[in-house]
């Protein structure tokens, strides 16, 4: 219903903006008054223009009481470019750009000294996640829109970044095709390719998180990031999905499944603080494959395109990935929204870089933790 409405005002808004032959800054004007955005009879009062080689910025002073609309997004529609919105301090910003995002955006093996990850190429520039920040994480994503691809870049940049401090574990629930070699990596402890294995490597992660819970009381500490522990554990779970009990799996295999859902929930829950980062990414958000606990605690949301709306608002609260057309691109939501084009990384080129982690022991199971450190 809101996209068959913005698709009216934005087709209202073109034929008068046609008929007049207007600019930019009246084609926006006559947008908020197409949307009602005023209040009583004020509208927003445009106090600065500012132009560059790539964007057209435009700030404009809100009347108390007016808010930041999701309806604006029509603009991109009228001014038939790319527009970002953004709200501060009673001042609204639309910046129009005079170029649209790359297709494809190729990731450049740059190491980071701290816990960030290069996400995607926005229209202002490259964005970084900060994994001490924003500890969790979901990723939703039909197939081959890439979302296992931006797994293998978090899992890259990473072990590039920081290859004595990180440590994974992976649940790859499409049956180990994706992660399975990842094995071999030093960094990596351990993979799982089915429930039953999740379950055991869950369990231990679990014991992991009441141990460093018993320290962190012990010592005093509040969260990793104001110690001197350098080490960070990431759990990442790709295709949440598959942790729902199917409706044929008896009554103790259903306890399997929930077990699982629920160590996750925990980790979501307490472990940020601990220095554990959850990544779930599934193809299928319903509020049974995105567990709610899991969603409420990261902060960080991404979406790949999506079949629908419904799903769109369950996986970022909000409508927009159903409506993203380019395989890499994607919405990026923390506490701002970025639309971005996710860096590509190919197979061969992890390869080549990771290489000298590899161990020929294949099999591994998660160390005990041994690296608190003594503040005084």
């Amino acid at each position: 219903m809101d996209a068959i409405i913005g698709a009216s005002i934005a087709a209202l808004t073109m034929y008068t903006a046609a008929k007049l032959n207007t600019s930019e800054k009246d084609k926006i004007k006559y947008t908020f008054r197409n949307l009602n955005y005023k209040v009583k009879d004020r509208e927003p009062r445009l106090i600065k223009m500012r132009k560059t080689d790539e964007f057209t910025l435009y700030t404009y002073h809100v009347p108390h009481g007016l808010v930041d609309d999701p309806k604006l997004e029509v603009l991109e529609k009228v001014l038939n470019k790319p527009v970002e919105v953004s709200f501060y301090s009673g001042k609204l910003n639309i910046k129009v750009f005079n170029k649209t995002l790359p297709n494809k955006v190729i990731y450049n093996w740059l190491p980071s000294n701290v816990w960030t990850v290069p996400i995607g190429q926005t229209l202002s520039g490259l964005i970084h996640h900060n994994f001490d920040k924003i500890p969790h994480m979901t990723i939703a994503g039909m197939t081959r829109q890439g979302k296992t691809v931006l797994l293998k870049l978090i899992i890259s940049h990473l072990i590039n970044s920081h290859p004595d401090d990180v440590e994974f574990y992976i649940i790859d629930l499409k049956g180990g095709l994706e992660f399975g070699k990842y094995k071999r990596l030093d960094q990596v402890k351990s993979v799982a390719s089915n429930v039953n294995e999740s379950f055991d490597i869950l369990n231990v992660i679990q014991n992991q998180i009441k141990s460093d819970m018993s320290h962190f009381k012990r010592k005093g500490y509040t969260n990793i990031t104001e110690t001197k522990i350098t080490r960070r554990r990431f759990i990442i779970v790709d295709e949440g999905a598959e942790l729902v009990p199917p409706s044929h799996e008896d009554r103790e295999g259903k306890k399997v499944y929930r077990r699982c859902q629920s160590i996750l929930s925990e980790i979501a829950r307490i472990g940020g603080a601990l220095g554990y980062r959850l990544i779930f990414a599934t193809q299928y958000p319903t509020a049974d494959t995105l567990p709610k606990e899991i969603k409420q605690n990261a902060d960080a949301k991404i979406s790949f395109r999506l079949p629908t709306e419904i799903a769109s608002r369950v996986a970022i609260d909000e409508q927009g990935a159903e409506q993203l057309s380019n395989v890499g691109r994607a919405i990026y939501r923390t506490a701002d929204k970025h639309v971005l084009q996710v860096p590509y990384v190919a197979d061969k080129h992890i390869i080549e870089r990771l290489g000298r982690y590899v161990n020929s022991n294949n099999e591994k199971e998660p160390p005990a933790r041994t690296d608190h450190v003594d503040l005084g």
